[in-house]
């Protein structure tokens, strides 16, 4: 076997427990309540919170559990804000317009005639049109920051804990594949071997960031290996 063809081999490989362990990850979603699907959730809750009374008393108490089913079905960003805006609105009456006023920077009472002439089924005027917009502009301004948060410290925490799951794959292959583990343990095979142990580690490190690029990376390098021995003629 070629230099190049051992490099396409051990890219494929460390990919190939970058991909096992993105897919366990991805797996303990199956846990209660969502498992690692809750990660970056709490910026929605924290944006959501000014907001619970409202959001109460259009969709009941267990307003947060269906917002939360959202998330982790990983439904689009702009329709699980659409939906909470419009479920804001939905919970806007006399009681509840005090907090969106709050929220939204509006003027409160002009925000509770408008929630009474929407409860009575009457018209609107212009500022009472333009204080209902604010509010749900406010709304959708915080969830979109909200969601950039959640979103972003799902995908860092998800890389992480995947790396984590590779190291563990790397190092139980090398265990089972060293003679010594097998007969003295794994404190004595590191013992005898530190170097394939490290090596073992590294892989594991690489494998999560590699996964993603493994197969352009390949497909290069192989028409490289192909352009390089057509110069050379037969």
């Amino acid at each position: 076997m070629s230099t190049l063809d051992m490099v396409i081999a051990a890219i494929s490989a460390t990919a190939a427990f970058g991909l096992t362990a993105m897919s366990l990850i991805d797996a303990f979603k199956t846990l209660p309540q969502g498992g690692v699907s809750r990660i970056g959730f709490p910026f929605v809750e924290k944006a959501l919170d000014p907001l619970k009374d409202p959001l109460e008393r259009a969709m009941g108490a267990g307003w947060k559990q269906v917002i939360l089913a959202h998330w982790i079905n990983g439904r689009p960003r702009v329709e699980q804000i659409g939906i909470i805006r419009a479920m804001v609105r939905l919970g806007l009456n006399a009681d509840t317009a005090e907090t969106l006023a709050t929220f939204g920077g509006v003027n409160g009472v002009v925000l509770t005639v408008a929630a009474k002439r929407l409860a009575d089924g009457e018209p609107l005027d212009e500022t009472q049109i333009n204080a209902i917009g604010r509010v749900e502009s406010a709304v959708e301004a915080r969830l979109d920051g909200a969601f950039d948060l959640a979103d972003q410290a799902y995908r860092n925490w998800s890389r992480v804990l995947a790396g984590l799951v590779s190291v563990i794959l790397a190092i139980a292959v090398w265990w089972v594949l060293s003679t010594s583990a097998l007969k003295e343990g794994p404190i004595q095979a590191f013992i005898d071997q530190p170097v394939s142990f490290w090596a073992a580690v590294l892989v594991g490190v690489f494998a999560v960031p590699i996964a993603p690029i493994a197969k352009d990376l390949v497909s290069a390098l192989t028409a490289a290996s192909k352009a390089i021995q057509s110069t050379r003629g037969p």
